[in-house]
């Protein structure tokens, strides 16, 4: 019997968490009743403050966990040998960044709920949000060290940075629908569509460094 209830508890929980993925991703943090995520899960109100304790508990849960999957799934690195080419690097950041916004099911809810947080912050994931994005701010500052070269200072690294990211968000705020004209009806975020993206971006991208690299050589920095 204690094996049933447990099993049962666990049953509970693992619905709850999908459904509150599923419904964060939707409506985002401050729109979303726990009701509404219990009457998708098929669970009592109370059972999200038994098992998580809270709902700001329980959206930290859901998004740390999707943004793991979607990592898994999409890795920065792309499975590159760290001493790679810098360029290959930056098209795997790339890749990686824009199918994990705009990837569609289950492993795009981290980057839509994401999408949903820089338009409309919250308290409840500020800090595990800084937390997981650090890494890859420091990854792609190191891809474009090592583009920009050697006497690149810190303000050209950052706007580089600002720029090749900004592109991505931007097609996450756009939910990678192209202005018609580029493609019929304009577009939806399929994975081929994802997928031309990611090689627009990145050679668009690396003209634009090569630019600020040969400025910096010019001016004898």
């Amino acid at each position: 019997m204690t094996m049933a209830i447990r099993k049962d508890g666990i049953d509970t929980r693992d619905k709850i968490l999908k459904a509150a993925s599923e419904v964060f991703a939707k409506k985002g943090y401050r729109n979303t009743r726990v009701a509404d995520i219990c009457g998708r899960a098929g669970s009592n109100v109370a059972a999200v403050n038994y098992h998580f304790g809270s709902k700001d508990a329980l959206y930290v849960v859901v998004w740390r966990n999707a943004f793991d999957e979607a990592l898994r799934a999409y890795p920065p690195d792309g499975g590159l040998p760290p001493d790679a080419p810098a360029e290959q690097c930056l098209r795997a950041l790339v890749h990686s960044t824009l199918h994990r916004i705009l990837g569609a099911g289950r492993l795009g809810h981290a980057g839509r709920i994401l999408m949903r947080e820089m338009s409309d912050p919250s308290e409840a994931i500020r800090g595990v949000l800084r937390d997981v994005i650090r890494p890859l701010r420091e990854r792609t500052r190191m891809i474009m060290k090592r583009l920009l070269g050697p006497k690149a200072n810190d303000r050209d690294i950052g706007f580089c940075e600002m720029s090749v990211i900004h592109q991505c968000l931007a097609m996450g705020f756009r939910r990678g629908k192209l202005p018609p004209g580029i493609t019929k009806g304009g577009g939806k975020a399929t994975p081929d569509l994802i997928d031309d993206l990611v090689e627009h971006i990145t050679n668009f991208s690396l003209a634009g460094i090569r630019a600020v690299r040969e400025n910096i050589v010019k001016n004898n920095r």
